[in-house]
């Protein structure tokens, strides 16, 4: 993990898979859980190898994708009740993300490692282009690909992954004195708009991948990110609780108060108004779009470090 502690994204400590509200699965220590938001519990649905790491889960339907350190990838067809382990062709380093459209998968990861799957089962190798780690990748329905990483890394392909290029950016409009942030998630829009956050609460965007625009800055991480179908509300969780959310596509940010000073690293977001947050021994729910927040009280979720959720 790059050198910034105070805004460095945490690790998950082992693969812990909890299904959580609307079928979301969490990811956590080497295990799966579930929860009834009702209840406010959480089930666990598979526990893994202590410290086996999960960082990313992604589904498309009832199929889904979760990978981790040393090159763990657990699959679902069933919505997330069951998962099995897949054969993946590296395992000395950790693969960070995961994105599935079409039945297509991307997954990318530490020294820059990028990996495509035309079927999320046999993968190949991409010709790496940078040695920066890779916390995420995302994936539209036209096959245009963005991950990004440590010190401002971006790279884009427009052919579902096979090829990449390197994005420059002009740190110098976006961020003070030019600082290079970590960027920790990302979204690509069916129109092409793309919508990044990290380090310095950066959220920015861009419509072809060269002319980057910041839509919101501040103090504090920015770690994961949830577009509601029709691009309009958007969600962002990171450090001290933090949770942002937008109703105009991104355009204005407003600050909620969770009820938490946990760091928040996932985030999932319904068009009904259900919100829910992951992170460092917490999740918190929303039923009203962000306007109040209540902690799913459970053992298993306060003994957790989630990092990623995603839903069926």
């Amino acid at each position: 993990m790059p050198e910034r502690r105070q805004h460095g994204r945490p690790a998950a400590r082992a693969g812990l898979l909890a299904r959580v509200a609307a079928m979301a699965v969490l990811l956590a220590s080497g295990s799966v859980s579930m929860a009834a938001p009702p209840s406010g519990s959480a089930k666990l649905i598979r526990h893994g190898t202590a410290h086996d790491a999960l960082y990313d889960v992604a589904f498309e339907g009832e199929r889904g994708i979760a990978v981790g350190a040393f090159g763990r990838v657990l699959v679902t067809t069933d919505g997330g009740t069951t998962w099995q382990v897949q054969r993946f062709p590296l395992k000395h380093l950790a693969l960070m993300a995961v994105a599935m459209r079409e039945g297509r998968c991307i997954a990318v990861g530490q020294t820059g490692i990028v990996f495509t799957a035309a079927d999320c089962r046999n993968w190949e190798l991409v010709l790496p282009l940078t040695k920066a780690r890779l916390f995420a990748v995302a994936l539209n329905r036209q096959g245009v690909a963005y991950a990004v990483g440590a010190f401002g890394t971006i790279l884009k392909s427009s052919d579902w992954g096979q090829s990449w290029a390197v994005q420059t950016v002009d740190w110098s409009t976006i961020t003070e004195d030019g600082a290079e942030p970590h960027l920790y998630d990302i979204h690509v829009a069916d129109d092409g708009t793309v919508t990044a956050v990290g380090e310095f609460e950066l959220v920015m965007r861009t419509g072809d991948g060269q002319q980057w625009k910041a839509l919101h800055k501040g103090e504090r991480s920015l770690f994961g990110l949830s577009v509601v179908e029709g691009g309009k509300k958007m969600y962002a969780t990171g450090q001290s609780g933090a949770l942002l959310s937008s109703a105009d596509g991104g355009v204005t940010w407003e600050s909620h108060k969770t009820g938490t000073g946990a760091i928040l690293t996932g985030v999932h977001a319904t068009a009904q108004g259900e919100v829910l947050a992951s992170g460092i021994n917490a999740v918190v729910l929303s039923r009203d779009g962000g306007a109040s927040w209540s902690p799913l009280n459970s053992k298993l979720v306060r003994n957790a470090w989630y990092q990623a959720l995603a839903a069926s």
